[in-house]
């Protein structure tokens, strides 16, 4: 599917952009993009009810478990019921880049612009998944490293922006780097184990990428 490979995509050319100056104009873009969406800036506010707040120690081995596949299962679901009607929007907005024949790194304004109409969802939608977290027991960030290595171990590379730091970011005046822009790619094959724990779950898994590449 088309909509599997604009995380590499859009990662190989943020490289190209930012060598040829793109990256400039790219910030203003974002920064025109985010002054317009305020509700980014209650972001921060709404993590820091994440109980568990230490930092994650990835595992050298890169292996998942299994209560870890499930309890990010668990909270993706909870994510998706909160959403209800509103993840068909956010999956057709999404859809919509997704089917582009190529995808760049000047595609990210239209991506964030594409959710301003479904802000309120989406914030509710992120204030489930912190009620979700607490109830599993994860962090944030670990959950984002098992959201990340579980597409990888499925070999679904993902666009992944984290609305938070994009936000803070532009609000201190900095260019937001790749990273911030841009994650879910791959950095080379996943453990063999990690994909029997997930391939039960692919199915349900790719219907929610798009929650994926927006933080939840």
């Amino acid at each position: 599917m088309k909509k599997l490979a604009i995380g590499c995509l859009l990662v190989l050319v943020v490289g190209g952009v930012a060598a040829a100056g793109g990256a400039y104009y790219l910030y203003y873009r974002v920064k025109s993009t985010v002054s317009q969406f305020a509700e980014l800036g209650k972001i921060p506010q709404i993590e820091a009810g994440v109980r568990i707040q230490t930092p994650f120690l990835v595992p050298t081995t890169g292996d998942l478990t299994q209560s870890q596949v499930d309890r990010f299962v668990q909270v993706q679901t909870k994510v998706r019921e909160r959403l209800g009607r509103n993840f068909e929007d956010l999956q057709r907005k999404y859809k919509t880049l997704a089917d582009k024949k190529e995808a760049t790194a000047a595609d990210l304004p239209q991506l964030i612009a594409a959710y301003r109409d479904l802000a309120a969802s989406w914030l509710d939608a992120k204030r489930a998944q912190v009620e979700a977290l607490n109830e599993a027991g994860l962090s944030l960030s670990e959950y984002r490293w098992i959201r990340s290595e579980s597409y990888r171990a499925l070999n679904v590379p993902f666009v992944d922006i984290d609305f938070g730091k994009i936000a803070e970011e532009i609000k201190n005046g900095k260019q937001p780097s790749g990273e911030i822009l841009v994650g879910g790619a791959f950095t080379g094959p996943a453990p063999a184990g990690n994909a029997k724990l997930v391939e039960r779950y692919r199915k349900l898994l790719e219907d929610n990428m798009p929650m994926a590449a927006f933080g939840l």
